[in-house]
């Protein structure tokens, strides 16, 4: 067990450098850029993806980690505003000089694919009677009755199309959102699994997992569906961390 312990660690961190490598291999040919100098990278990448993104005519998603905030926004008008509770990033983002950064945040990214423990467009058709005898068989809803809606966990998670996930957790309290992640419940759990069983296939050939960098964060539960169910299948999302 020890033995797999340190390989496992080994390995996992050669993915992080391997990712590493690829990011900076994307910057060669840029002047290189003072380290005093990355909050100002930021900003630039921020302003310049937000304009980018506002020439669009479809809603997209911006997300400041600064201002723990994330919006809806359609052509540079907010149309939804979410108070961010928590966030946490993957130790990759915090590597990242400001050629990395400007290349990886400069533009807007694009979701590639949705992921959710809700169904993101959750619609119902319901075939009108063809006579008053059909009718009449419908069974009568009693008006008084409460609505019984099951409790819904609310995780949503999306590829982007720069090789990392941004991951969205509806939570009321951040004592409820620790409650979330009990062992083999969940969405979370389940995505988790998946990637865990994918690492392990490739540590017992002795090779290097495959490493996706992670944001996480974690706002109100209705809003999490409603920007869930706000966003177009190939949304442009703009990111400050």
């Amino acid at each position: 067990l020890l033995a797999f312990t340190f390989v496992y660690t080994l390995l996992s961190v050669g993915a992080v450098r391997d990712r590493m490598k690829m990011a900076l291999t994307q910057t060669e040919g840029t002047t290189p850029v003072s380290p005093t100098l990355i909050e100002l990278m930021k900003e630039k990448a921020w302003i310049e993806s937000r304009v980018k993104m506002a020439s669009d005519d479809s809603i997209g998603l911006s997300i400041d980690l600064e201002s723990h905030v994330i919006q809806l926004e359609l052509k540079g008008v907010v149309v939804m505003t979410s108070k961010i509770k928590d966030y946490s990033t993957s130790g990759f983002f915090k590597r990242m000089d400001a050629n990395v950064y400007f290349n990886m945040f400069g533009s807007p990214l694009t979701i590639q694919q949705f992921e959710s423990s809700i169904a993101k467009n959750p619609f119902k058709v319901v075939q009108a009677p063809k006579s008053n005898a059909e009718y009449e068989a419908i069974p009568l809803v009693d008006p008084l009755k409460q609505d019984s809606l099951p409790k819904e966990n609310i995780f949503w998670t999306v590829k982007l199309d720069r090789e990392f996930e941004l991951n969205i957790q509806g939570i009321d309290s951040i004592s409820e959102s620790k409650s979330d992640y009990k062992l083999g419940e969940g969405f979370a759990f389940k995505r988790d699994l998946k990637n865990i069983m994918s690492s392990f296939k490739e540590i017992i050939r002795l090779k290097n997992p495959h490493y996706t960098p992670e944001i996480l964060i974690l706002i109100p539960e209705n809003e999490a569906k409603a920007i869930l169910r706000a966003l177009p299948v190939k949304a442009s999302v703009t990111i400050r961390i």
